[in-house]
C-alpha cells in the first residue's frame, strides 16, 4: 500500500478518532479488537500486534492511548525494532482522568519516550513538553457520519429534539442535564440520551422528560445525529473535546457545548455555549433552536476551514515523522478488525 516507508496505525479499541485520523494521514489502519475476558483480549491482541509488526517490519508506527498495554508493548518493540512510535495521546494518554498520581507517572513516561506525541490542544502540548515529551497538536477530523433518510421512529411526532451525547463518565453532568429537561419540557422540547444509563443505576421511569435510549447500533446513533434538532455534548473538564460536537460539525448540527477553554477556542461557529447549571443549560438550548438554520450556516465555513487546517496538519506530522507526500495511500483500508 506505501511504496516508500512502511506505516500503519494500531489500536486496540474501536474509536472513531482512530479511523479519521489514519484516513487524514493516509496510512492504513489495524483495529485489533477481539472478545472474551479482559485477560483473553489482551493475550490475543498482544499476540496479534506481535505478528502484525514481524509481518510489516514498520518503518513508522501510530498508535492510541488507550491502551496503555498496547502502548508499552510498542515501546519495548520499537526499542528492539528500530522504528519511530506516534503515540495519539487523544485525552486519556495525557491526563490519569481518576487523578491517580502512578498512572499520571506512567503516561507521563510513556510520552517522553514516544518519537512524537499527538495532542488535540495547546494545553496538553504544554503538558507534554513539561514531561520531556514532543508533542503535535492536531484536533479530530470530522468522522464520516453515513447519510440517512430514515428518521428514527422516535422522533416522529417530535416536534424540538436534542441529543445529549452521553457516556455516563466521570466527567459528563448529566444530572443538570436531566434537571434542564424538565424546563426544556415545559418549552416543547424532548430530550434524547445516548449510552448505557444502566451503569450509574438509572432507571428511565426516573427521568423525566427524557428518552434514555441505551447504547445503540452506529448506523441508528448517526440517524438520531443527523435527524434532530440540537446536539447536546457537555464535559467538566477544560481540556477535552467531546466527540458530540464533531459529530453535530459533521452534519451541519447546531450544537451545545460546555464553555471550556478547549472546546470555546476550536468550535467558534455554530455552537452555543454554557455553564452547567440547569437553567443555563435550557436557555442555551433554546437559544440553539431559535437560531438553528443561521448556526447551520456558520458550520458550513466552520467545516471547511477546519478541513484545510487539518490538511496542512497532516502534512506536517507526516514530514515530522519521516513519511513523504507522494506515499500516501488515498483510502487506507480497514486492514484488521477481529
Amino acid at each position: 500500500m506505501m511504496k516508500g516507508p512502511n506505516a500503519f496505525w494500531i489500536t486496540w479499541e474501536l474509536q472513531p478518532r482512530n479511523r479519521s485520523m489514519a484516513r487524514e494521514l493516509g496510512v492504513p489502519l489495524h483495529e485489533l479488537c477481539f472478545s472474551g475476558s479482559r485477560l483473553a483480549r489482551h493475550l490475543k491482541s498482544v499476540v496479534s500486534t506481535l505478528r502484525l509488526l514481524l509481518r510489516e517490519r514498520p518503518s513508522v508506527v501510530f498508535s492510541s492511548n488507550p491502551s496503555l498495554v498496547l502502548t508499552y508493548l510498542l515501546l519495548v518493540c520499537r526499542w528492539l525494532g528500530a522504528f519511530r512510535l506516534t503515540i495519539d495521546a487523544h485525552f486519556g494518554g495525557v491526563v490519569a482522568v481518576t487523578g491517580n498520581r502512578f498512572i499520571q507517572w506512567v503516561l507521563d513516561f510513556a510520552n517522553r519516550q514516544a518519537d512524537t506525541v499527538i495532542v488535540t490542544n495547546e494545553a496538553h502540548a504544554d503538558h507534554v513538553r513539561q514531561v520531556g515529551g514532543a508533542p503535535f497538536v492536531c484536533p479530530d477530523p470530522l468522522p464520516s457520519i453515513r447519510a440517512s433518510s430514515t428518521r428514527p421512529a422516535a422522533l416522529r411526532d417530535v416536534k424540538k429534539s436534542v441529543l445529549f451525547v452521553c457516556s455516563y463518565d466521570y466527567d459528563e453532568p448529566y444530572e443538570a442535564v436531566f434537571e434542564a429537561a424538565r424546563t426544556l419540557g415545559e418549552h416543547g422540547f424532548r430530550v434524547f440520551a445516548s449510552g448505557a444509563y444502566s451503569r450509574v443505576g438509572l432507571s428511565p421511569e426516573n427521568v423525566s422528560h427524557v428518552t434514555l435510549l441505551g447504547y445503540v447500533a452506529r448506523a441508528e446513533y448517526e440517524a438520531y445525529i443527523r435527524h434532530v434538532d440540537v446536539v447536546l455534548d457537555l464535559t467538566t473538564w477544560q481540556d477535552c473535546l467531546v466527540c458530540g460536537a464533531y459529530e453535530a460539525m459533521a452534519v451541519g448540527k447546531p450544537c451545545v457545548l460546555s464553555r471550556t477553554r478547549s472546546l470555546t477556542a476550536l468550535f467558534t461557529h455554530g455552537t452555543v455555549f454554557t455553564s452547567h447549571e440547569p437553567r443555563d443549560i435550557a436557555a442555551a438550548v433554546c437559544d440553539a433552536y431559535d437560531r438553528r438554520e443561521a448556526l447551520s450556516a456558520e458550520i458550513a465555513g466552520w467545516v471547511d476551514r477546519h478541513e484545510a487546517d487539518l490538511r496542512k496538519r497532516a502534512a506536517t506530522l507526516r514530514a515530522t515523522v519521516g513519511l513523504p507526500l507522494s506515499d500516501i495511500c488515498v483510502s487506507p483500508s480497514l486492514a484488521t478488525s477481529l
